[in-house]
């Protein structure tokens, strides 16, 4: 529901449809040391795009190592309609190794503004053609339902406070509850979290339209991960 800059691309697309700039946001993180990933998105008003890989390197499990290594394609848009927004996004998803395989799928979203207030949600797989591997098996995209919900309050000059929160697994049943705080003062930001698994912290500095991100999400059985991400505004 919060989403309301490049990271609609892979939010919630249905807030494409009140972006007035166009945006590049690009990220890169070693999962708590380990697994590397990284992201690169485009936003325009309207429309956006994205691509992201992710890469476990090699992994030994006694005698025999192995890779994990995919990447993903989205394309998103979305009209308003006075206070709601609709939006949709189409995911492509390549896997290379240890086996090739690809699949699509597309996802429906909406937004709705009542002042401070916002509510979005997001069909995830409403309609999907399922991973095919090399050697003919298939594993479907999983259909799930996301709702989230934020407000918004500027108490002072350039002080600017957002508590935000999301609902994931309605239709799966693994229901798993998200949220968080983020405070503005002027250009800088600090917000604190709570991602499902363990606590998350973030800082933010923007100037001139450059905006650096930093989180971190702690875990008490895999470590600490950092991650980084810049974003342009136009």
């Amino acid at each position: 529901a919060f989403s309301d800059d490049v990271a609609a691309v892979s939010l919630n697309p249905a807030a494409l449809a009140w972006v007035r700039e166009l945006g590049v946001a690009s990220l890169y993180v070693e999962q708590f040391g380990g697994v590397g990933y990284g992201s690169l998105e485009l936003s325009a008003p309207y429309m956006g795009l994205g691509a992201s890989f992710l890469d476990s390197g090699w992994v030994e499990s006694g005698v025999v190592k192995f890779r994990y290594a995919s990447q993903s394609f989205s394309c998103a848009a979305a009209v308003p309609i006075g206070p709601v927004a609709i939006g949709t996004r189409w995911r492509f998803l390549r896997v290379g190794s240890p086996y090739e395989a690809h699949g699509w799928a597309f996802d429906a979203a909406t937004l709705v503004r009542i002042g401070d207030v916002r509510v979005g949600a997001i069909l995830d797989s409403a309609v999907s053609s399922p991973v095919v591997y090399q050697g003919g098996e298939t594993e479907p995209w999983r259909r799930d339902i996301a709702l989230g919900a934020s407000w918004m309050t500027e108490p002072f000059a350039d002080v600017r406070w957002t508590l935000a929160t999301d609902v994931r697994g309605v239709l799966t049943g693994a229901w798993r509850l998200v949220g968080g705080m983020e405070a503005w003062v002027g250009p800088l930001a600090a917000r604190v979290g709570w991602d499902g698994d363990g606590p998350t912290f973030g800082l933010s500095v923007r100037i001139s339209g450059v905006e650096v991100d930093w989180s971190c999400a702690a875990r008490s059985d895999l470590g600490t991960s950092h991650r980084v991400s810049v974003e342009v505004l136009f």
